[in-house]
């Protein structure tokens, strides 16, 4: 009988995949360039989710006769475009083409960067990347950190050191006690994950302590002590305070040294959420918003938030790096060998991940090809907009600013006379789901102290401040159709 040849390799041809690869970046490119200057374009294109799912079925676009540029670029079509300058809205980024790349070429290799023999090059890089902030930070010698995917995991990975070193008994191995259960002291205005994160553990409500905050939405300090207290007669064990270095509602930066006074009297375990507001750290005007980090037992900082990389991408960092083996005490022996247990290189014993991707060379390639002066300049650029753009709103009548703000983050809202509260948010959440369908801009909305805000965040590297003088004419635009 004759041998039929096996389809297997086929789709592993490398020249298809030159020809292909060729085609692909041709196309990027060229919505690159048109995402970019906001030709014609909607930021969003809206659609309905049940229509996406018809127009994306498996016999849409000729099924499998279909070429890939043709696919691709139906995907591009309906999707949000983030490079965009009117693209104003998540904590998402532009990346940095040069990171695409990079990725590109980390995908195929597909090394899971989990123990040293799978992702060596992966581990050095994410080495000289975690030395770098260290520095930066101000932290010592003992200092270490590790990356994972996204500031979730980044946040329960530090929840859960601070609980394995703050509590009087080996959690991970003996579970959870009635009496003394850990509690977590946090923002008001933290990052839902951080909350949810001790629901995660296993820990209920009375283990989270919210901390009020103040009118610039910072961390009412003055409170700690007393509500630590309380916590206490109702048999919780207090063992960590997270601060926020930004906020996501409003930017916001906590007094990290008062929260780390506060920790060191009671030896406590400072975490900072970073996720968003950490890249101050390349700017010598902005830096000041982070004094006291180098008091932070650790810190969350986000790569593809003010850094500029594909999502996801979070550095996990440790003022005394031996904490961070303490955090997961479960043994794989077909992984790791014994004499190994505390080693740098083998990621997957201080993570909630076992395989993970190169998330380290991306970073590494963001630092090695553009470093501290483009992070400088690119960072105090979009801080400095949202102050003006914060004075712009301050000028017109017809809006009224949340707060000062102190980052990236700008929360405003419209104004018209004779409006209930009510009826003003009404109208604030009317405008923005308008002008988001319409596609002219991204904006989202918060709610703070019960009032609907327009929130834009500037991350995009090319939004201008024509750009957000048309944002305000455009709200104004809205509201009068809104009659």
């Amino acid at each position: 009988m004759k041998k039929i040849p096996s389809n297997i390799p086929f789709p592993f041809n490398p020249e298809e995949f030159r020809k292909e690869g060729h085609k692909v970046v041709d196309t990027l490119s060229d919505y690159l360039y048109d995402t970019l200057s906001g030709n014609e374009m909607p930021v969003l294109p809206w659609n309905d989710p049940e229509k996406l799912v018809e127009m994306f079925s498996f016999e849409s676009g000729g099924g499998e006769t279909e070429p890939l540029v043709s696919f691709l670029k139906r995907i591009i079509d309906q999707s949000i475009h983030i490079h965009h300058p009117h693209y104003i809205g998540h904590q998402v980024t532009s990346p940095l083409p040069l990171t695409v790349l990079t990725q590109f070429c980390t995908t195929l290799l597909n090394n899971g960067a989990a123990i040293y023999e799978m992702g060596p090059v992966n581990m050095a890089m994410e080495k000289n990347v975690i030395n770098r902030f260290g520095k930066m930070i101000g932290y010592q010698t003992s200092f270490d950190g590790i990356f994972t995917h996204g500031g979730t995991a980044g946040n329960l990975t530090a929840m859960l050191a601070a609980r394995q070193a703050k509590t009087d008994y080996n959690i991970w191995e003996d579970g959870i006690t009635n009496e003394n259960r850990p509690g977590y002291m946090m923002s008001e205005q933290s990052h839902y994950s951080v909350g949810r994160n001790v629901k995660i553990m296993g820990l209920g409500d009375d283990s989270i302590i919210k901390i009020p905050y103040d009118s610039h939405f910072k961390m009412r300090v003055d409170l700690l002590e007393d509500l630590k207290k309380r916590a206490e007669d109702k048999g919780i064990k207090i063992i960590s305070v997270a601060a926020n270095a930004c906020s996501t509602a409003t930017g916001s930066y906590d007094d990290l040294e008062a929260i780390a006074d506060f920790c060191e009297k009671h030896d406590l375990w400072m975490h900072v959420d970073g996720a968003h507001g950490m890249g101050v750290l390349f700017s010598e005007k902005y830096r000041h918003l982070v004094n006291g980090i180098k008091r932070a037992d650790s810190v969350v900082i986000d790569f593809h938030k003010m850094l500029l990389v594909p999502a996801l991408n979070t550095l996990l960092m440790f003022r005394n790096g031996e904490k961070s083996f303490e955090t997961f005490a479960q043994k794989a022996t077909y992984l790791f060998q014994k004499s190994h247990k505390n080693v740098w290189y083998n990621s997957a014993t201080r993570t909630i991940e076992c395989t993970k991707s190169a998330l380290g060379i991306i970073a590494y390639a963001a630092m090695k090809y553009y470093g501290d002066n483009y992070y400088k300049e690119y960072i105090e650029s979009r801080y400095d907009l949202a102050r003006k753009f914060a004075d712009q709103v301050k000028s017109h009548h017809e809006f009224e600013l949340a707060v000062e703000p102190e980052s990236n983050i700008v929360c405003f809202r419209y104004l018209r006379k004779g409006l209930s509260e009510l009826a003003l948010n009404e109208i604030n959440a009317a405008i923005r789901d308008k002008i988001i369908k319409e596609g002219s801009f991204y904006v989202v909305q918060v709610e703070l102290n019960g009032k609907i805000w327009i929130r834009l965040t500037i991350i995009n590297p090319v939004t201008s401040g024509e750009d957000l003088e048309l944002l305000l004419k455009t709200v104004i635009l809205t509201s009068e159709s809104l009659h």
